[in-house]
């Protein structure tokens, strides 16, 4: 029977490796990467003709700055804005991606290692789940915006319009394959976590079992609490390790997370505003059935569900160690004390916690956390309604 994530995983590297963005190879037996000569060649081919095409785009006849010279109205400046912006994002992280190639390659290769070693990760209904969430959303976001693109111009269709259609769609693409393998190494990441809580209740559980024992003058409870010390230590140092591997994708993914925030900022805005357009300007044709009103829905929809599925696995790493922190913290509910040196096991691994807080920035200019994802919200639709006042206002004069 063919297993469905399998196929999902199997897709997405292909298409990343035919859309350019994966710069390295990984083999299909042992899942290891590494950087070949074929896979250099061809991402280095297929990324130099991508910036060639976008620099003739924005810059070339019937181009991003003679449309931008051409504007008249509210709506063509802010579209222009959001291609120059997700441009700019891929570009960016397709530049970073080269000169970061080695790093990327050993953190594949250590996050790899570490699921290696904890193979029910990947058996995991949130795991199962979270991937197969992703994909449909993902997919039906890029079909449903490239239809709804197609649609708005169907009127005055040209070769010249079909490229540039063909290269804003294979950007977008190439962003969402980006944001898709980030999402793809968190998933692993918290999976990790998760066996790593389940572990430390079946400990704790343990521990509150040796806690009842009465007579602990004898080997048996001493031999109990030292080798639940030993298997507190060794699930901390699990801890620190998987904690070294998620500072280091942290600091990999700054200018990936900084274009996904850019990104997503100005295309809610974009979707709310390109709904009302559609509906205002009978030249799109979308307002006028039912068909159109359903398309505009579904294409809407869609992206906030794949936007939410990205934005919000940074925040389960966090709900992770928070849940981390509880667990432990049932230590003190116990009726007796326990032996030193497992109390002094539970202290230090509580201390690792405390000193190693997952704290995610931004470039250094602002914490990820979400109090500052409903801000971001609430500017993106305080920005919106100005947007569509605006429109309503001059669509009406």
């Amino acid at each position: 029977m063919v297993d469905l994530v399998k196929t999902i995983l199997f897709i997405a590297y292909w298409y990343g490796f035919a859309v350019g963005v994966s710069n390295f190879e990984v083999d299909p037996l042992t899942g290891a990467a590494s950087a070949t000569r074929r896979t250099t060649i061809y991402a280095a081919v297929h990324n130099t003709s991508l910036i060639t095409l976008l620099i003739w785009f924005c810059l070339g006849n019937n181009s991003l700055i003679s449309e931008l010279a051409t504007a008249r109205y509210l709506h063509e400046y802010f579209f222009l804005l959001m291609t120059a912006v997700r441009i700019s994002a891929v570009l960016l992280s397709l530049v970073t991606r080269w000169y970061q190639r080695c790093r990327f390659i050993r953190i594949w290769n250590q996050i790899l290692a570490l699921v290696r070693d904890r193979p029910q990760v990947v058996r995991g209904r949130w795991y199962r789940r979270s991937i197969i969430l992703k994909f449909v959303f993902c997919v039906l976001s890029d079909s449903l915006h490239a239809i709804s693109d197609v649609s708005a111009q169907r009127k005055r269709i040209t070769a010249d319009l079909i490229a540039k259609l063909s290269l804003l769609a294979t950007v977008t693409t190439i962003f969402n394959m980006i944001v898709c393998q980030y999402y793809l190494a968190m998933v692993h990441v918290i999976g990790l976590y998760q066996i790593l809580l389940q572990d430390l209740r079946c400990l704790v559980r343990e521990a509150e079992c040796a806690c009842c024992i009465r007579n602990r003058r004898g080997g048996v409870y001493s031999i109990q609490c030292c080798s639940l010390a030993d298997q507190l230590d060794l699930i901390a140092e699990r801890h620190y390790t998987l904690k070294d591997r998620l500072n280091e994708m942290s600091e990999l993914f700054q200018i990936q997370s900084l274009s996904m925030s850019l990104v997503y900022f100005f295309s809610t805005m974009g979707s709310i505003y390109f709904s009302v357009c559609s509906i205002l300007y009978s030249s799109t044709g979308f307002g006028s059935t039912y068909w159109g009103l359903l398309l505009i829905v579904l294409s809407t929809v869609s992206f906030y569900m794949d936007s939410w599925l990205s934005v919000n696995i940074g925040f389960h790493i966090r709900d992770q160690q928070d849940e981390l922190v509880r667990v432990l913290s049932d230590r003190t509910l116990f009726s007796r004390e326990l032996d030193s040196r497992l109390e002094a096991a539970f202290d230090n691994f509580q201390l690792q916690l405390a000193s190693n807080r997952n704290e995610f920035y931004v470039m250094g200019l602002f914490k990820m956390e979400r109090s500052r994802l409903i801000a971001m919200l609430s500017s993106v639709i305080g920005y919106t309604m100005v947007l569509v006042q605006w429109e309503i206002q001059n669509n009406g004069s």
